[in-house]
Parts: C-alpha cells; structure tokens; sequence
C-alpha cells in the first residue's frame, strides 16, 4: 500500500498548503454534536465522532445510516481509535452479508438516490435526491454538506453504551465462535490428530456435495453450486493464517456459513509463505491446512477449497530458488508423518479445480487457452495440460505469448453454459504491490483477480443479490488477538446470529 498512501500524503500537503494561501477555502464550522443536528442546505459542518458513532438520517423518506469508526482490535479484542470510518445500513449489517463504505482519510463520498450502487448496499431510495449528503474525512474529522434545502439531512450521535461499542462487541462475538471452531488456543494439532482429521476431510471429498462424478466414479474437477448459494471467494493465503482468521471474523461471512445460508470457497495456494517471510519456513503452512480441513469438518456442504498450483510437492514449486514443494513434503514426513505425507497427495488428488453457479466462475489460475467442454473438466484427471492452464497460467503478455485472453474468458464462460456478463474470478497473479484484489483487468469486464496474502489489505470478493463486489479488510494480528480472549468469555457453540440478536 506504499505508493497509495504516498498519494494520500501528496493530497494533504497540497491541500494544507492551498488553505495556507486562500483561508477563505475553509469555509465550515467545526460543531460538537450532542443532539440532533439539522444540516442546513449547502453549509459545511466538521466534526470529531473517534468516540462513538453517528446515526444520519436522509430525509423525506426517513432512510437511517450508521458511520462509526472504524476500531482496530487489540489483543483483548477491544477497539483501538483509528482514522478509518465505516458508513452501512444497520437493518442489515448485523444480520446478513451485506456491503458498506469505508472513508479513510482524504476519502470523500456524496449519498444520493443516483447511485445503483449505493441503492443495493445502503438500500438508498430511488426517490431520494441523486445528491443528497457529502462526507468527506481529514485527519479522522469528519466535514458534512447539505446539498438539497428541503428536505433537511439530519445527523445525531449514537451515545448509549451498547450502540457506541456495538461493532466492536459484535466482531468479539465471532472471535469466540472461532475458538470453538479451531480450538483454544488455535495452534498446531499433535501428528495423530493431524492425521484424524485429514482423513476425515478426504473421506468428505470422496463424496464431496456438487461435484459430478467422472468416467470413472471418481469426485470430477468441477463443483457445480446451487444457484441459490450467497458465495464468498478467497484468493491466495499463502500461509497467511491471520488473512483467513480475518476473513471469518469481518462482516457475516461466519453467521451466513453457520446459517447454512453461504458457500465459501477458497481458490488455492494456502500454503508456502511469499513476501518479506522466511521462503522456507513451512509450520503456518501446515496450520492453515490444519483450520483450512476444521472449516470443511465443519461445514462439509458449504467450504470448497479448489487446486493450486502450490497444492503440489513437484520440485518445480520454487520462489527465489528456495524448491517450496520438496520442502512442504519433507517437513510433512519430519512432524507428522509418512502416513500423513499420504493424506496430503490424497487429497490434493481428490480436489476440484472449477467451481461455478450461474453467477459466477473460478477457479485458480486462468481459463483454459485449449479447447474444452464442462465433460473434460470434469474428467480433468486425464488431461494434465487442463489442470496446468487452470492452475498454473497467467495473461498473455509480450513474455507470454501462451497465456489467455478475452476471448478465452468468454469461451470459458459458454462452455459452462453460463451468461456472457458472468464474473471470472481468479487469484494466482498478484497485478501490483499497493493492492489485493482487481477489478475488469485487463479491461476485460467482469474479470477479477483476488490476492488475499497481503500484509496490509486483505481482499475478497462476496456475492450480494445477483452481483458480486470486492471487499477489503486491514490486516490483524489475528491469531493472537483470537487468543487472548478471556476464558470467562467463552459462550455456547449456538450460531452467531442468534447470540447477536
């Protein structure tokens, strides 16, 4: 995120030195709301909410919003202030998957009846004006216009002790599921339970839910999704435990999962850490495996995890010279076992490679450039140059002459029988270094990367409705704030939903 904080910087400074010169620019009052404050017609108001949230409400037609700030955990599971708000409907933000807005500093955003986009994710009126209310965040204060004289937008602070820590209390809820679900502390199982559970998840996949069988009666290469599954995508972990625990913990993809309500499905290369990490270290790859096979134990109908190529012990699994796959075999043997080694080619065998519904396909890598047909994905284990395309191919570039392009994506999509707008997303190709996730790339539309192995920002993309959008999450210590919840706190297994009422 270097080069996209470095742009915010620029920004300020250059606003600073613009107000320095031309004060008459600064034209709001700084208020401190205590009650309900009517917003006058084009009159800008700033304000300080780093202590609780605000309620605004738009006016004729009586739509409420929540802007809270964004709270950070610490290693007690409260919230730590930042700069960061989090605008959303809260009708639906505790109850479903749903989209919200994020204004960091230098963000800006105008509400209005205009916007498709925010009619679905704030469930905006058509009626209400097209530019209704500005808010814009400086240094986390908050500056707010009245664009419309009449109606008036009204906003109030949310002042009571439940609605002030509500988020925060809200995301502690599911820290705890989370322990109930991976165990307390979460750490590495000892090799025999190790070796119980990876069994037990291949004996799901044997008779794994939504996968066509094969010539051969075999699980085949596809899982074929009810359509009416809300679906939330995972790109690349590579290791990064605190990423997949984040994931589970940020709005209600846990609930939905425990709800029966969502499929997660998680498009390879959970394993081998990459970045600024020792290349070579590889027990957090076999304790994601560990979480990774608990989610499927768990919820056996609803978590899919599809074949990568670094789901694979070939030697030519390598980053910087370091042979990544020969190494993730021999720590294997070394703590848990020929037995377990075993299990693990078993199950990357018996793993899928495509996953799709009628709203949208992934899988790892890229489309296939060759020829194919649902039946030959399906029969992928015998076509070991299918399984390369889709786990190991890029964009064609100049370098590349044999990696895919649009029209590839769009052949990939008819041979699923699927619409010609229907999202691809794929992880495998991490595009820059200040991002997670990338929308229409290569302009082609509705082609997504995801890349959910960042430091910084970890990226999804979740189904909402019809239509899929991207989310981004800033990184926690996850593990370790997960255990460092007080044992006092602990509640019943009973699903989220239920507990946070």
């Amino acid at each position: 995120m270097a080069r996209f904080e470095s742009r915010k910087l620029f920004r300020k400074l250059f606003r600073k030195v613009l107000q320095r010169i031309f004060p008459s620019l600064v034209q709001y009052q700084e208020v401190d709301i205590n009650e309900t404050y009517s917003l006058s017609d084009g009159k800008k108001i700033k304000t300080h909410i780093r202590d609780y949230p605000f309620e605004i409400n738009l006016h004729p037609d009586g739509k409420v919003l929540h802007l809270y700030p964004e709270p950070a955990l610490d290693c007690g599971g409260d919230g730590v202030a930042t700069n960061s708000y989090i605008l959303f409907d809260p009708d639906i933000f505790y109850s479903d998957i749903c989209g919200f807005y994020r204004l960091q500093d230098e963000d800006e955003i105008t509400l209005g009846g205009g916007d498709p986009e925010q009619r679905a994710i704030l469930n905006i009126s058509k009626k209400t004006p097209a530019r209704k209310l500005s808010i814009s965040n400086e240094d986390g204060s908050l500056t707010f216009q009245s664009l419309v004289s009449n109606p008036k937008s009204s906003i109030a602070p949310l002042l009571k002790d439940k609605k002030v820590k509500r988020v925060v209390s809200w995301r502690r809820k599911k820290l705890r599921r989370l322990r109930e679900i991976f165990g307390n502390p979460i750490a590495l199982l000892p090799p025999d339970e190790a070796i119980a559970l990876q069994q037990e998840v291949n004996e799901i996949l044997e008779h794994e839910k939504y996968r066509p069988r094969d010539k051969d009666g075999r699980p085949g290469g596809v899982v074929a999704l009810p359509d009416e599954s809300t679906t939330v995508i995972v790109g690349d972990l590579h290791a990064r435990v605190d990423n997949l625990l984040l994931v589970l913990s940020q709005n209600n993809f846990l609930e939905a999962l425990d709800a029966g309500r969502a499929t997660l499905v998680i498009i390879g290369d959970a394993v081998h850490p990459e970045g600024d990490t020792a290349l070579d270290e590889m027990e957090s790859s076999m304790l994601m495996m560990d979480l990774i096979f608990k989610l499927k134990v768990h919820f056996p109908q609803q978590v899919f995890y599809l074949r990568g190529n670094h789901d694979s012990f070939a030697e030519e699994i390598a980053k910087n010279g370091i042979p990544q796959g020969l190494l993730w075999e021999k720590t294997l043997r070394k703590q848990r076992g020929k037995e377990y080694k075993k299990e693990m080619s078993r199950f990357y065998e018996l793993l899928p490679y495509v996953a799709y519904s009628r709203h949208f396909v992934t899988c790892h890598a890229a489309p296939p450039v060759s020829s194919t047909s649902l039946n030959k994905i399906i029969n992928i284990k015998t076509n070991r140059n299918l399984y390369n395309e889709l786990a190991n191919n890029r964009l064609r570039q100049a370098n590349r002459p044999s990696g895919y392009t649009r029209s590839d994506v769009k052949r990939f999509r008819k041979c699923l029988g699927l619409a010609k707008n229907t999202p691809l997303i794929v992880g495998h190709t991490c595009l820059s270094l200040d991002d997670t996730l990338w929308e229409n790339v290569n302009d082609i539309e509705n082609h997504h990367v995801v890349y959910s192995s960042d430091t910084e920002w970890v990226g999804l993309m979740a189904q909402i409705g019809d239509r899929f959008y991207p989310f981004r999450y800033p990184a926690e210590p996850m593990m370790s704030i997960i255990n460092a919840v007080p044992e006092e706190e602990e509640t019943s297994s009973a699903p989220i939903e239920q507990a946070v009422g």
